[in-house]
């Protein structure tokens, strides 16, 4: 399938005000492929322990945000 880029354009001209830095920075990504990102493999601090702990919470008690309802 191609893609002119006059049809990335007009998609970017139609992007919500608000999703402008999303999309911006999805496209830094794919034009900056370079970019390596590594993984984090030290030990949690007690400080993300807790958060964790209580997202496992928020979990299982269907206390949860609706991502559709959140960008209404």
């Amino acid at each position: 399938m191609s893609i002119q880029k006059e049809d990335l354009h007009l998609l970017i001209g139609l992007v919500n005000e608000k999703d402008t830095k999303l999309v911006y920075n999805l496209l830094r990504v794919v034009i900056e492929k370079e970019t390596i990102v590594e993984a984090d493999n030290a030990p949690l601090t007690e400080k993300e322990k807790k958060i964790l702990k209580q997202a496992e919470l928020d979990i299982e008690n269907d206390d949860l945000i609706d991502w559709e309802v959140l960008n209404e």
